[in-house]
């Protein structure tokens, strides 16, 4: 290990992790001295524990370590490094390009990924939180992924590596009417820098002031700007920038030299030599003092002069940064090919996750973020991730579970495209084929076999699979989470009594809501005839609701409503509270709302219809309507379109009947009027339907707010109208 350079150390602990040995992990990150790469493998590995388990400690304890990282890398990297240096002259410390380029890509995907974990509360603040931290992380990645791409094009002109050729920057992108969208300005006063200040410095509570607001209103997409090769017109630009800049002389003191130290630290490779395939350091120096002013570390030489990116909005071009300076040493930047093709594929793992993790917010949110000047592409993230994995980068093999993670969990959960997954499905199951020479006995990768298995309706198959990674697993939060996908495969097969036990262990041994848990042991219950209990679990769970500090979080608000559903007292209650029927509605109702049904098999699927289509009355039904709804859905999965309509027209009947009830348990009218939309414009005649699904999913967008998990169907709507625009 002592041979190794720092990054293959933190790849081989990954895989170490991976392959079980989470123990063996941890020790070769001690082993070594400390290092951001270091650092970054074992606040990575921090990530995925919390991820992995949802439990409040770990996801704490994740944000702490991430913040740290955060902070580490923008100190080095950022604004706080040009602060630093201004007030007391540039530091000793000398880091090649190489190391530069990485530690950028740190602070983004340190950024990206405490994003992500509290946006995971999926309340209003975490997501406004989550989108802030994602704006920061957005504009370290498109400056450091367009830096490496030119890099990469530069220097490696033919690809004889079998890895394929990286996707280009992002480019201006058009808005509906047919206007160019205004480019994200690195110079606007909302970002001094091409980075955004730590968050442990500043949050969005204090920010949004006006000139911030003006700021992200210029800034309403992605774009990378191409370089201009005028250099005569980039001297006039500067020259004109030294004459009009009224912060030139601010910094002004006894040193003249002190005053052309420019706003930013960073790298710019648009000066890079393509025909020697080695970097040079470029300055933001100017050419009058560059000779004066000695800095005594490459770090001050890789700035970028945001005066000249002030003067693009005026001339339309970016000009091109100044040549180095004949004195500086020609091999102090050099880099070599193979380190810019492993960063090519570090960069593309963060900005792949980065572009799914933004085409998959809900449309309230996505307006927050085109606000904030940024949006998706889920085609790009899914090749920069395939890029990735085939890199020899330490986060190749975690680009491999980010599309596991994308094909078996995200498509089928949010539904993205219909209920047709089968290039989903192979795709997966090549990805698995793929690692199997490495990752054949890890239990990640045999829960994603799992999940494979799961979504072609091979549930015994899947439940072997979750079984052998529980068994073979060191690492208490997968053996919980293969214990999870267990109970959901034994609810899948309508196996009340098995599911019973899984989901009461879990509510024993795991940390994440437990009250959800606790709710689906007692539906699990109700449905297998045992009826002693219910009141009970009712108690239990709203004392656990009460003591949870998520009780804001979607999925807490959802357990709280159905736990009134439960029997309050032993005796006194209706009928329904001891039928069977009534409580498998509930559990039918989990399996729609998590997008299940699709892989149940038929002989479930008749029985789940048998059942839905029992006479309806005011007391067997927990809620009105769902059973029409969830008859609807099993029809639609045995294609019985015809059927599945009829069905959802009288579930929209049933809840436009009992008006007071058609706010109440709005989901279910929402899922209604979409699913009968998206049935509509599957039929043989679609142009015939297409006016009426148009007009339901607008009602169903415009006329239920706040409902369970709006969220997700929200998604599906926006994306269904998008694509009959």
């Amino acid at each position: 290990m002592e041979e190794l350079k720092d990054w293959e150390c933190v790849k081989q602990g990954i895989a170490l992790w991976l392959n079980n040995m989470p123990k063996a992990a941890e020790e070769s990150f001690k082993d070594r001295p400390s290092s951001v790469y270091i650092d970054a493998g074992h606040t990575f590995i921090c990530f995925m524990n919390a991820v992995i388990s949802w439990e409040t400690e770990r996801m704490n304890e994740a944000q702490t370590r991430l913040r740290e990282l955060e902070k580490q890398c923008a100190g080095e990297v950022g604004w706080l490094k040009s602060v630093r240096s201004k007030l007391f002259g540039p530091c000793d410390t000398r880091k090649t390009l190489t190391e530069t380029l990485e530690e950028q890509i740190i602070l983004a995907d340190s950024q990206l990924c405490l994003a992500i974990l509290v946006s995971l509360s999926q309340d209003i603040s975490g997501f406004m939180k989550g989108g802030w931290l994602l704006r920061k992380a957005f504009k370290v990645y498109q400056h450091t992924y367009q830096q490496i791409y030119q890099l990469y094009t530069g220097t490696l002109q033919t690809d004889g590596t079998g890895l394929g050729e990286p996707q280009a920057p992002l480019t201006h992108r058009h808005t509906r009417d047919g206007t160019l969208a205004a480019s994200l300005d690195l110079g606007t006063p909302s970002s001094t820098d091409w980075t955004v200040p730590n968050s442990n410095l500043q949050t969005p509570d204090g920010e949004w002031s006006s000139i911030h607001l003006e700021a992200l209103r210029k800034s309403q997409t992605t774009t990378f700007e191409s370089v201009s090769d005028d250099h005569q017109q980039q001297q006039q630009v500067a020259a004109a920038e030294d004459q009009s800049d009224p912060f030139s002389d601010l910094a002004s003191g006894s040193s003249s030299s002190s005053a052309t130290l420019k706003k930013s630290c960073t790298t710019d490779l648009a000066g890079l030599s393509s025909q020697s395939g080695t970097a040079s350091s470029v300055e933001s120096l100017e050419p009058s003092v560059a000779n004066a002013t000695r800095c005594s570390t490459p770090r001050t030489q890789m700035v970028l002069d945001l005066k000249l990116q002030k003067a693009r909005k005026v001339n339309g071009t970016v000009p091109r940064t100044f040549a180095p300076s004949a004195a500086r040493e020609p091999n102090e930047r050099q880099i070599e090919p193979h380190d810019i093709q492993r960063l090519m594929g570090a960069v593309s793992f963060g900005y792949g996750i980065f572009q799914l993790s933004i085409s998959l917010l809900p449309p309230s949110l996505l307006k927050l973020i085109s606000f904030l000047g940024f949006e998706g592409d889920r085609a790009m993230g899914i090749a920069c991730l395939r890029f990735s994995q085939q890199s020899m980068d330490m986060r190749a093999p975690l680009a491999t579970l980010g599309l596991l993670w994308y094909y078996t969990i995200v498509t089928p959960f949010f539904a993205l495209d219909g209920s047709d997954l089968s290039s989903e499905i192979n795709a997966a199951q090549q990805l698995i084929e793929e690692a199997n020479d490495q990752f054949a006995k890890s239990s990640l990768f045999l829960f994603f076999r799992g999940r494979v298995e799961r979504l072609k309706s091979n549930i015994q198959e899947a439940i072997r699979a979750y079984e052998f990674a529980y068994r073979s697993s060191a690492q208490r939060e997968i053996k919980l989470l293969c214990l999870h996908e267990i109970g959901w495969c034994r609810l899948i097969q309508l196996d009340y009594g098995t599911a019973m036990k899984n989901f009461k262990e879990l509510k024993m041994c795991s940390q994440f809501s437990k009250s959800f848990y606790s709710y689906l042991t007692a539906i699990c219950e109700g449905s297998f005839g045992n009826f002693s209990n219910l009141v009970r679990w009712r108690a239990d769970i709203l004392e656990l609701i009460n003591r949870s500090s998520q009780k804001d979080s979607q999925i807490e608000k959802y357990i709280f409503r159905r736990c009134l559903k439960l029997p309050r007292v032993e005796s006194g209650q209706p009928p329904k509270y001891n039928s069977s029927l009534y409580w498998k509605y509930l559990v039918f109702e989990m399996l729609f709302l998590w997008n299940a049904l699709s892989t149940c098999n038929v002989e479930q699927l008749e029985s789940m219809v048998a059942d839905c289509s029992q006479p309806v009355d005011a007391f067997s039904e927990p809620m009105v309507g769902i059973s029409r709804l969830i008859l609807g859905a099993c029809l639609s999965c045995l294609t019985r379109y015809d059927e599945a309509i009829e069905a959802f027209r009288e579930c929209i009947a049933l809840r436009e009947a009992s008006s007071e009830h058609q706010q109440q348990d709005a989901h279910i009218s929402a899922s209604a009027y979409y699913e009968l939309a998206v049935l509509l414009l599957r039929h043989q005649q679609p142009e015939k339907h297409r006016a009426e699904a148009r007009r339901l999913l607008v009602h169903a967008q415009n006329n239920f707010k706040n409902y369970d998990f709006d969220n997700r169907i929200s998604v599906r709507i926006h994306s269904v109208l998008k694509r009959l625009e």
